[in-house]
């Protein structure tokens, strides 16, 4: 069980909140990896799921960004070990990417509520969820990491093109300014920004999307997440496979059935 200053979460109609940090916690680090990583594999595996909201848990802030101390701490182990990295060093992901790879790939839509500041690492998991809901205030969020000689390292320079498209994302990293929820929703960093409650907008999000057939929930994210990596008949493929698999099922049938009949009743 982890500690609820680093992560708690909450199951209630089939929605999962999982509430990151807390005014004592703002920042992510190995503990809290750790902690997101084993509740986004139990909630992955849990039926009784349909939708994951991750927010954060202290006034302000969604997660400020990663722990620059744990990063520094680690730098100095790197040089006092004289390893050198080179390009093709094989990659070994950690508890954190593993936690971002678990979001994308779990077979339920996983929600972002930023309820506040979220920088770095921050806002790097929030790119691995599917839809991100930012909460209007003083709050800032981006990838600021060249402002002090480093670069996204969780993933910031492989999502955010694939979200907002190569030169947009080029320019945002190397300028190293963070955006407004205002600015960044109006960029397409988010897709949304609210003037109440991020985390009350997506849960009126998780409602909706917990009312679909979990099939077509999962089918729809898998052929939408891998479109831009799919040659474009392959993917055809696959949807029209999926699609089919979806038409013949009994939930669908009954649902489309239930249309129908309501079409031609209609005056």
């Amino acid at each position: 069980m982890a500690d609820p200053d680093v992560l708690s979460m909450r199951i209630e109609d089939g929605i999962a909140v999982v509430t990151l940090g807390s005014p004592k916690r703002i920042f992510f680090d190995s503990e809290m990896s750790v902690a997101l990583l084993e509740a986004l594999t139990a909630l992955a595996n849990d039926d009784v799921v349909r939708v994951v909201v991750v927010t954060g848990g202290a006034p302000g802030y969604f997660v400020r960004h990663y722990s620059v101390a744990e990063l520094v701490k680690m730098g100095e182990r790197l040089r006092s070990s004289g390893q050198k990295w080179t390009e093709d060093t094989p990659y070994k992901p950690g508890s954190f990417a593993d936690a971002m790879r678990v979001a994308e790939q779990m077979p339920k839509p996983v929600i972002a509520a930023i309820s506040g500041s979220a920088m770095g690492g921050g806002f790097e998991f929030t790119l691995a969820c599917d839809i991100r809901i930012a909460q209007v205030g003083d709050f800032q969020i981006g990838l600021p990491e060249i402002n002090i000689g480093i670069l996204p390292g969780g993933g910031g320079t492989q999502r955010l093109p694939r979200v907002i498209g190569t030169a947009e994302a080029l320019m945002h990293i190397l300028m190293g300014v963070t955006l407004s929820p205002l600015e960044a929703a109006q960029k397409g960093l988010v897709h949304e920004a609210v003037s109440g409650k991020a985390l009350d907008r997506a849960r009126e999000i998780a409602r909706r999307l917990a009312t679909h057939t979990p099939q077509s929930v999962r089918h729809i994210k898998r052929l939408v997440r891998s479109a831009l990596e799919t040659p474009l008949d392959q993917g055809l493929q696959l949807e029209r496979n999926l699609f089919m698999d979806l038409c013949g099922s009994g939930e669908a049938i009954a649902r489309m059935s239930e249309y129908e009949a309501k079409r031609i009743s209609m005056p």
